[in-house]
């Protein structure tokens, strides 16, 4: 998992990311963060977050093959709102309640989506994505040494430690490359419709989203 990369891995992923997936119409480069994706279905994916001037990225990680797997590009520009609360489920579901915060960017009218995609847990198209702190931000007193001194691991933030895994530093950056632009930014509920999905509670107890590595990963 991420939680065991140390200050010269995070130096080599930023370079690795930058020769790879950044592209000249991206801009500057802002920050990146390693968070927790939860999908329509309630499944917790690790992921790297890709800030620039102009975009941000949603990329799958190999964090023991030092590759990336699957990347998403949206535009900024394509960005109409985001949304920071409680994570919740619908009143009738048997979900286990959630404790940390969530972020949610939409970047298309989610009126739009069809039963067949909701219904699909592998469909990549939906028009928004759901963040949350990755589970090594409760585990600062165990991270390796200097893993959140370099340059470009989160945003600005010299006093937080773990804000390389912190979704609301994600979302501090995330206002501020948004300012002049029409996203609105709200608070409220982030609904996650789900109801009864043991198969989603296996998959995040045993952190099938995440990488492994030699050392086990962090409980969450």
């Amino acid at each position: 998992m991420a939680s065991n990369v140390d200050g010269e891995d995070m130096q080599q992923l930023i370079h690795n990311i930058g020769e790879s997936v950044l592209i000249p119409e991206d801009g500057a480069f802002v920050a990146l963060w390693i968070l927790t994706l939860i999908d329509h279905w309630n499944n917790e994916h690790e992921r790297v977050i890709i800030l620039t001037e102009r975009n941000f990225y949603i990329l799958r990680y190999d964090f023991l093959q030092c590759r990336v797997r699957d990347s998403r590009r949206i535009g900024l520009g394509q960005v109409t709102s985001v949304v920071t609360g409680p994570l919740v489920f619908p009143s009738k579901s048997l979900m286990p309640i959630r404790s940390s915060p969530g972020v949610q960017m939409k970047w298309g009218d989610d009126t739009d989506v069809k039963l067949v995609q909701k219904w699909n847990p592998l469909c990549r198209s939906l028009p928004y994505a759901t963040l949350t702190h990755h589970p090594a931000y409760s585990k600062r007193d165990q991270l390796p040494p200097r893993q959140g001194e370099v340059p470009g691991a989160g945003f600005e933030d010299a006093s937080n430690p773990v804000a390389v895994y912190d979704v609301n530093n994600f979302l501090c950056a995330l206002k501020e490359a948004c300012v002049g632009t029409n996203v609105q930014f709200s608070s409220g509920d982030i609904i996650i419709e789900s109801y009864g999905n043991l198969g989603s509670v296996v998959f995040n107890q045993t952190s099938l989203g995440f990488t492994k590595t030699k050392v086990a990963a962090p409980a969450t």
